[in-house]
């Protein structure tokens, strides 16, 4: 229920094609659908711009088995072990390789666990695959990087224009089905405050909703958390 009430849920991409991505990346992927085989992966970019989702569509559209795994939740070396080794050592009902995807593998400890995985995709390799997101790839260690094609999920200056379209035009796709009142110049400054966090976009304008419009009085407390946000980071990292 929680899922389908969550707008970021409710409307994930369940194809390659359906995902908002730069040219090159998206002719990527999709070559790896039409040739119907996934290798091991290191997604990685900042947050929000589709990694986790281009993982489960990949899977979906192969009919490959699959377990999702959050490494910021699930970082202990015991309980991954677990869960791996009863997924991976079994063969899938549909005869396809098994994937892995750990989201957020940046958090898990690169002393223990990351060596781990790695151990582990070699003794899984003829049955199951690992795909890897993270924000930060320079806290995955080198072996994990050895073993993955590394897509680096960057938004070239000349597609943004582009792909910032292409995401107003799919929320207000969204708006439209779900009933919201909506100035599109609202939107448009929305998205362009967030751009390229597709998720936090959606996440936002799915909260300003619960009025039943989004209008120029929203505006105030976007830039509220925006600034909220960056008070954050500086305690974080300053």
């Amino acid at each position: 229920m929680s899922e389908q009430f969550l707008w970021v849920e409710a409307y994930r991409p369940r194809t390659v094609d359906s995902c908002i991505l730069s040219k090159d990346i998206k002719k990527y992927f999709k070559d790896v659908v039409s040739k119907g085989e996934i290798q091991n992966m290191l997604l990685c970019g900042t947050a929000g711009t589709g990694k986790t989702t281009v993982a489960r569509a990949l899977c979906e559209e192969l009919n490959s088995d699959y377990i999702v795994i959050n490494g910021s939740e699930e970082s202990g070396i015991d309980v991954l072990r677990t869960k791996i080794k009863q997924f991976a050592s079994t063969i899938s009902f549909t005869g396809n390789t098994k994937v892995v995807i750990l989201d957020e593998a940046d958090y898990l400890n690169p002393n223990s666990t990351q060596p781990a995985l790695r151990g582990f995709i070699e003794e899984f390799s003829n049955n199951c695959r690992f795909i890897f997101t993270c924000n930060f790839k320079n806290r995955i260690i080198p072996p994990l990087h050895s073993r993955c094609a590394v897509i680096e999920f960057k938004i070239p200056k000349g597609e943004k224009p582009r792909l910032a379209t292409e995401f107003f035009k799919r929320i207000t796709s969204i708006l439209s089905d779900k009933e919201v009142v909506a100035d599109n110049k609202v939107v448009a400054k929305v998205i362009e405050k967030y751009f390229p966090d597709f998720r936090r976009t959606l996440n936002e304008l799915q909260r300003y909703s619960q009025s039943g419009s989004i209008d120029e009085g929203i505006l105030s407390f976007v830039g509220k958390r925006l600034e909220e946000d960056a008070c954050m980071g500086h305690k974080q990292f300053g």
